[in-house]
């Protein structure tokens, strides 16, 4: 079983910590690479996460409004999932 994490990204010299303010999949939802998973809302501007690989979506560790810091694991894409 090979687990993806997805980290919450640095968007800016100084950003330090994002906050969810959407989920566009649901824990459990198939994913392509690419496929935009949740929206990052930083002090200058609104950014989706995209899939780092194809899968399955799991292990969610944060929802909407949680400020979350980056580099920190916000989920994983399970590619061995069903």
């Amino acid at each position: 079983m090979a687990k993806h994490p997805i980290y919450m990204p640095k968007f800016g010299m100084t950003m330090t910590e994002g906050l969810i303010v959407a989920w566009h999949v649901s824990e459990g939802d198939k994913v392509a690479q690419g496929d935009p998973l949740f929206t990052v809302e930083t002090e200058k501007v609104d950014t989706d996460v995209e899939a780092p690989a194809a899968g399955v979506l799991v292990d969610v560790e944060y929802e909407v409004d949680d400020e979350v810091p980056v580099g920190e694991i916000v989920a994983y894409i399970d590619d061995d999932a069903e």
